[in-house]
Parts: C-alpha cells; sequence; structure tokens
C-alpha cells in the first residue's frame, strides 16, 4: 500500500476524492511468551490496511495504546510490558485524532479496534466527536466504529477450531486465534516454541479491584495457541477483512 507523506496528496484524497480514513486503535499489551506486546494494535493496522486496499481509502497512524487490560479478557495489568491508558485519557486522545481528521476536511472516518477493552470508551470517543463538530457547523461526517473480529461465521469456527471447543473471545486472549492470525500476518514476530500449555483459568463471575494477579495463568494467555497454523490465520484473516469491507461499502457508498 502507498504511503502518502505530502500534505496536498492527503488532502486530494480526502478532499477531492472522498476517501475513507481508517484510524486503527489497539494497546500494548502482554500476550503471553510467544506473541509481541503491539499484537492488537498490529492487527487492527493489518485489517485497516488491507480494507482501505479495497475500497480506495486512506490509513491513519495507529493509537497504538488503548485501555487497561483486564484479567477475564486481557489477563490484566500485571505483566512487564502492559502500558494502559486510563478511559478518560483514550477518549480524549481519540476524539481529538478524529477531530482533526474532520477538520483536514475527511467526512468518512472508521475507526478499527483490535483491542476488546476499548470498546465502549471509543464509543464516546466518537460521540463526543460528533458532538463537538456539530457545535462547529462541522456537517455530512460519519464516523463507523467497530471491533475487526466483531462476527465469525460458524462454518470458519468449525474448521479452525476443529475437536477443539471455541472458549469465545473473551478467553482468547494469546490463544489459538490470535496466534494464528499472527503467523499469517506478522510470521517472523511468532515463536512457537515458547507457546505455554496451561489449562483456561476458571474465573468467578464478577471482577476484584485491586485485581487478582494469581486468577490468569503464569504465561499470561487465557487459552493455548497450540496448534494454531498461518492456514487457520489465513482462513480468520481473509474473513475479518471481509467483514470490515463490507462494513464501509455498506455505510460509506
Amino acid at each position: 500500500m502507498k504511503i502518502i507523506t505530502c500534505w496536498d496528496e492527503y488532502r486530494r484524497r480526502i478532499v477531492e476524492e472522498d476517501a475513507v480514513v481508517l484510524l486503527p486503535v489497539g494497546a500494548m499489551e502482554q500476550h503471553g511468551y510467544h506473541l509481541p506486546l503491539g499484537t492488537d494494535w498490529l492487527m487492527a493496522s493489518y485489517m485497516a490496511r488491507r480494507a482501505a486496499e479495497n475500497i480506495g481509502g486512506i490509513v491513519a497512524a495507529p493509537v497504538v495504546y488503548g485501555y487497561r487490560s483486564q484479567p477475564r479478557t486481557g489477563g490484566g495489568p500485571h505483566r512487564c510490558g502492559t502500558t494502559n491508558l486510563d478511559g478518560g485519557t483514550l477518549i480524549a486522545l481519540v476524539r481529538d485524532v478524529l477531530r482533526e481528521i474532520a477538520r483536514h476536511g475527511a467526512r468518512k472516518i472508521a475507526v478499527i479496534d483490535g483491542h476488546f477493552e476499548n470498546r465502549f470508551y471509543l464509543d464516546e470517543a466518537c460521540h463526543l466527536a460528533m458532538r463537538d463538530l456539530r457545535a462547529e457547523g462541522t456537517g455530512g461526517v460519519r464516523i463507523l466504529k467497530m471491533l475487526y473480529a466483531e462476527r465469525i461465521r460458524p462454518e470458519t469456527l468449525e474448521r479452525v477450531y476443529a475437536g477443539r471447543d471455541f472458549p469465545g473471545l473473551d478467553l482468547e486472549h494469546g490463544g489459538v486465534l490470535e496466534t494464528a492470525m499472527m503467523l499469517y500476518c506478522h510470521p517472523g514476530l511468532v515463536d512457537m516454541s515458547r507457546i505455554a500449555d496451561e489449562p483456561a483459568p476458571a474465573f468467578p463471575p464478577y471482577d476484584l479491584f485491586p485485581p487478582e494477579p494469581g486468577w490468569v495463568p503464569a504465561s499470561g494467555c487465557l487459552s493455548s495457541g497450540k496448534g494454531a497454523t498461518a492456514e487457520m490465520g489465513r482462513l480468520l484473516v481473509e474473513e475479518f477483512v471481509q467483514l470490515v469491507t463490507e462494513a464501509l461499502r455498506s455505510e460509506f457508498r
């Protein structure tokens, strides 16, 4: 994908061609011993880039930090490298970026989320940015926000998790899904020899503050990535790229 380096080309694309601007948002969060800290923003950026190629869009620089990792969905904040933003900080950051993109002339903006814990804070950022733009008299702006893995077809799950139960997206932190996708998209950043084969945690139906580190397996993963392959990743990634692409085409015709 071509990198736009000049302001005048950027202006031509978003003002004259009415291109969609995609903003990837992820996190810096541990993903076990075998995946990089940047897994969430790397995958959000990949999905945004592929979808942008399909619709002639533009990918903005990613927001690489995200909302606070939670023990029951991301292993929590206990391991070195997990770098959390407060909810208000993430809202303010994304709100400012969205307003700036609109100020530049973009009228079609998509926020592509790669970190489960971000979702309601990104909702608020989009809402507040739209309220600001209306108050400023900036009309015609639409913002789409979606988690790129919002939906997985049952037949895809059957092929990827053949002979195993799908643990659900909450427990897929560092598991087969993320491992397979990274093997397909960024194989050089995956070390399959370091995958921990631990039983899935049995979380209670509540949260504690401060969080309890002992709830989470030693590796930080919530399910094992053993058995993941690049072919599994291809099935998942291509489905998610299609999902994002179809959403953009539906709302930004």
